[in-house]
């Protein structure tokens, strides 16, 4: 998902550039980058720390129509930071 992400992220810099990159602007982009449809859910990027911000599940494997299967119980929490960072600020 990793590799999803980043190469999402690349595509919209160089469309919302024009394929005309500029370093600044580019970081600007990233900055403020958010993907509703990530595979890991929506994310987006914490402008402070570059890392990225995602919502946390409990799933199980469990067998559905025969085959196993990623299911989610809960989402534990929403929109959630990079905890030890966060920690480190104080």
């Amino acid at each position: 998902m990793g590799a999803y992400d980043g190469a999402a992220i690349i595509v919209e810099a160089i469309k919302q550039q024009k394929g005309k990159l500029d370093p600044d602007k580019t970081m600007e982009i990233f900055k403020s980058w958010k993907n509703p449809n990530s595979p890991r859910g929506p994310i987006s990027i914490d402008p402070e720390t570059r890392d990225i911000v995602q919502n946390e599940y409990l799933r199980e494997v469990r067998k559905v129509g025969g085959q196993l299967a990623n299911v989610e119980i809960e989402t534990l929490g929403t929109a959630v930071k990079d905890p030890w960072k966060e920690f480190q600020k104080k």
